[in-house]
């Protein structure tokens, strides 16, 4: 707890701990008398406060207290958010983080997820006036969602990939959705670590496609675009291009769930 609205109405936000104590007890420093709403803020307060060990020969000094050595680190925080909400926890974030993919496609797969592509209708917001139309279909609004799960060039090839696979999947709404629903298929660990790569690999195919479209005016074949997918998946996977077609085959082989 932060206790933000006893912090609004303390007279000296910056005072030190001997300043809010007394004869060995504590006494915040309030600005006005506490409102009926407030009450039992300041009791929580101080039922903390009552935990805390505190020896009055020592100076005041900044520490942290959700770690053993009292000293703040980035892991430290962390974890201290992580205990206040059980969803952060929960959520899949090692499909993201924790992939064998290259750091950019990576970090364009958390930009994809926060819906933060600089897709046409993000440009719009931006106040910069274009037509928005999906450079990959030709046909509807280009958004996040759209470009990345719901365009027709998209679906054709996350249907090359459960088709490979052997899985029937809905299409989720978002791209968030789309994460916590891959994490929840069962896969072995032989291809665990592929797995986890899949959504990265696809978000990166449209979205390097989608750029040679716009800015180059070359459009790939579907047929080349899905191709090209499946070898891009091969060499991060495999740290290496594609040596030999047999080689490729037996990789797409391995793919199967069933």
């Amino acid at each position: 707890m932060t206790f933000q609205n006893l912090y609004q109405i303390a007279s000296r936000p910056d005072s030190t701990v001997s300043q809010n104590r007394a004869d060995n007890s504590w006494f915040p420093i309030l600005r006005r008398n506490v409102q009926d709403w407030e009450l039992h803020e300041l009791l929580s307060l101080l039922e903390q406060l009552e935990k805390c060990m505190v020896n009055e020969q020592l100076p005041d000094k900044l520490i942290w207290g959700a770690s053993t050595k009292g000293i703040y680190t980035v892991k430290a925080g962390y974890l201290h958010n992580v205990s206040q909400n059980e969803m952060v926890d929960s959520w899949p974030w090692k499909l993201i983080w924790k992939t064998k993919l290259p750091p950019k496609a990576i970090c364009h797969s958390w930009t994809a997820l926060k819906e933060a592509c600089l897709t046409q209708d993000n440009l719009c917001k931006r106040s910069i006036p274009i037509v928005n139309r999906c450079y990959m279909c030709r046909q509807d609004f280009e958004t996040n969602k759209h470009l990345f799960l719901h365009c027709p060039v998209a679906t054709d090839i996350w249907n090359t990939f459960l088709s490979v696979l052997g899985l029937n999947w809905v299409m989720p709404e978002s791209i968030k959705d789309a994460y916590s629903s891959w994490s929840l298929w069962k896969v072995g660990k032989s291809i665990g670590r592929i797995w986890k790569m899949i959504l990265g690999c696809i978000f990166w195919a449209i979205w390097t496609e989608r750029n040679r479209r716009c800015f180059e005016g070359l459009a790939t074949p579907n047929y080349s675009l899905k191709a090209n997918c499946i070898v891009l998946l091969y060499s991060w996977s495999n740290l290496s291009p594609i040596s030999s077609p047999e080689l490729f085959l037996d990789f797409v082989c391995s793919l199967t769930l069933a």
